[in-house]
């Protein structure tokens, strides 16, 4: 009998000690790190049920997006670009941000007009081109003369301008002066053969304009110096527009009356005596463009009066080398080279 009990408390211990050893393994199983094999049935199953999950929440929505979004990452793309970026980097020309050239910069003269020409049948790639070019040219001949009215309102508001009291705006002053030197442009050679033309070159801003408009002109120029530069600059290339923009009222003067006058700054008695006349400053920029001009109508052969502009090229880039006062020296001395290597290329 007490080997019996003996024996069914050993069978107990037995069990007990079997239950526990199970709990212990579940518990175990239940906090131990999972085994490397473990992990990744467990991320493969996560990653498939998360891909399902994404698909069907947000592929429709990418679906229906997917034009905007290209559009929005365009816009981005144009924020941070260029003004000439090339096209096929995903921006159109029309699209493109416009700004005005660097000052100083070589301008090109348009002697060309933005008017259509008829294309080969069978390309309406070109003619997609050619209308995100003109769109783009429209553009930027708004730009440019959004900038000169800009500048005209600015000085309606300056004291010196009102103390004036021409009982008109500058603007409209200004197209009345762009009117009469247009109308009568000087002669910028022939001084030595005809006496005549000296003296009409040497009085000729005083024949041309009142004394307004020669007031007017000294004062801008005067009480404006901090920003001489870049108004030039901004002007210069308005008036370089030529064909390619449209010109109401013809206030923008032709090609062949920018080059006289050009001409008559560097090459003529009266014209130089009134640069001398004026501060150091203006007559080096004028001098510039003007240099500028005669290269373009050399280029074109234009150059009708036979101005030679090398000597001058040659004394300007010394004088702007040691004249301290200008923002943009290092600009105007690169074009200058462009321009003096054309012309050693030539002789």
């Amino acid at each position: 009998m007490g080997e019996k009990k003996g024996g069914l408390v050993w069978l107990w211990v037995l069990l007990g000690i079997g239950a526990v050893a199970a709990v212990g393994y579940g518990w175990y199983q239940y906090v131990q790190p999972e085994t490397g094999e473990a992990l990744v049935v467990v991320e493969v199953l996560t990653s498939e049920e998360g891909a399902r999950v994404e698909t069907t929440k947000e592929g429709p929505v990418k679906d229906a997006s997917g034009k905007q979004r290209d559009a929005l990452d365009g816009a981005e793309k144009r924020l941070t670009a260029g003004p000439d970026r090339k096209r096929g980097d995903g921006i159109s020309e029309k699209d493109a941000p416009l700004k005005l050239q660097a000052t100083g910069k070589m301008v090109d003269y348009q002697f060309k007009s933005g008017e259509k020409k008829p294309l080969q049948k069978g390309a309406p790639a070109q003619e997609e081109i050619r209308e995100a070019a003109m769109a783009r040219q429209k553009r930027y001949c708004d730009l440019i003369n959004q900038y000169v009215q800009d500048f005209f309102q600015y000085l309606d508001t300056k004291k010196y301008v009102q103390r004036l009291e021409s009982g008109e705006t500058t603007y409209t002053r200004f197209k009345q002066v762009m009117t009469r030197l247009t109308t009568h442009p000087p002669i910028p050679a022939g001084e030595g053969v005809d006496p005549a033309v000296m003296v009409k070159n040497i009085y000729f801003f005083c024949r041309t304009l009142d004394k307004k408009d020669l007031r007017l002109i000294k004062q801008v120029i005067g009480n404006d110096r901090d920003t001489l530069e870049d108004d030039m600059g901004m002007f210069y290339q308005w008036l370089m527009l030529g064909n390619s923009c449209p010109n109401p009222g013809d206030v923008r003067p032709s090609f062949d009356v920018l080059y006289r006058y050009a001409g008559f700054f560097l090459n003529t008695t009266g014209g130089r005596a009134y640069m001398f006349r004026r501060g150091l400053k203006v007559r080096l920029l004028v001098s510039y463009y003007s240099v500028q001009l005669i290269y373009q109508a050399d280029k074109a052969g234009r150059n009708n009066y036979g101005v030679d502009v090398l000597p001058y090229i040659k004394m300007l880039m010394a004088e702007m080398g040691n004249y301290p006062d200008l923002l943009y020296k290092e600009t105007y001395l690169e074009t200058l080279t462009k321009i003096k290597a054309f012309y050693s290329g030539r002789r």
